[in-house]
């Protein structure tokens, strides 16, 4: 469209629809598409990345005619900046009634993985002074951090996804639960500062009810911070454009996390109904995709012509 309107760009313009950046096939393979082109995708890697079936990714490769020794040519130097265009998947821009948002950072996130252990005992023989029970520790815990998380408010978040408690029976003390704590926040300072209140939470509260806990970190990732000048190129495309927008941090990860090893980034949200994303409810409203195009569009016309 800018190129049938206004002619050749002065500066080169692509479009790219990357691969496997949630993983959907291959686990593991998290970017593959965004990865390769930064230079994150080493020799020998599609053959120890496997799907869900048992197959590598250099075999999935090899099925429809692509040759895993050459991912390394995907690699690029010559990318001045990289705009990515998405839906939101959260509910903010449907609770401001606004269609577009110019997104200048992206989430850091942490996740833990956690080990509470004390003893084993009957539910109703042991006395509650007398246990050391590792699941009323968690319960502490999971209140504490959801406590501190609310009290900080906008944009931190902390979710706890999975729990297992080992043995986990009704009338049963457990000796064991396991759990984990996801952990987000688009400021680094900020970001560092809520993982050390939930460790210190955790670590008291181990120690006050002789529990011992260990955890290790399965995933962590700085914030990515937009270019500012992007950020303010796209706000005004908006408004040059008459599109109604706001300004705010993503709270999910993305291809650009990758792309900014290499280029100046910036992302361009679309409202999601209802903020469901990766289930068949996804929706987003044609108008509001076509205003979000007309702001990518006018702001890919500022950059390059």
């Amino acid at each position: 469209m800018l190129k049938a309107q206004f002619g050749q760009p002065k500066r080169t313009l692509e479009a790219v629809s990357l691969c496997e950046e949630e993983g959907s096939r291959f686990p593991s393979a998290n970017f593959w598409g965004s990865r390769a082109i930064t230079g994150a995708i080493h020799q020998g890697d599609a053959e120890t990345t496997k799907g869900f079936e048992g197959e590598t990714m250099a075999e999935a490769m090899r099925a429809i005619g692509l040759d895993p020794t050459k991912i390394a040519t995907a690699q690029r130097d010559d990318i001045e900046s990289f705009i990515e265009l998405h839906i939101e998947q959260g509910p903010v821009l449907e609770h401001a009634d606004l269609p577009v948002a110019v997104v200048d950072a992206i989430t850091g996130l942490r996740h833990y993985r956690v080990t509470l252990t004390g003893e084993q005992n009957h539910a109703g023989a042991f006395p509650m002074d007398l246990r050391r029970d590792p699941m009323a520790g968690f319960a502490e815990i999971a209140s504490g951090v959801m406590n501190t998380v609310h009290r900080l408010g906008r944009p931190a978040v902390t979710t706890i996804g999975r729990v297992e408690a080992n043995p986990n029976g009704a009338a049963v003390v457990p000796r064991e639960v396991r759990f984990t704590i996801d952990v987000r926040h688009p400021n680094p300072a900020q970001g560092q500062d809520l993982y050390r209140l939930h460790e210190k939470l955790m670590c008291e509260v181990a120690e006050r009810r002789g529990l011992t806990i260990e955890w290790d970190i399965g995933i962590e990732k700085a914030p990515c911070l937009s270019d500012p000048v992007l950020v303010s190129i796209f706000r005004e495309a908006a408004v040059a454009q008459g599109v109604p927008t706001l300004t705010m941090a993503s709270g999910a990860g993305h291809d650009t996390q990758q792309m900014a090893r290499i280029a100046k980034t910036v992302m361009i949200f679309v409202r999601s109904k209802d903020g469901r994303s990766h289930t068949p409810e996804e929706f987003s409203s044609i108008p509001d995709i076509v205003v979000g195009i007309k702001v990518l569009a006018e702001g890919l016309y500022r950059l390059a012509y």
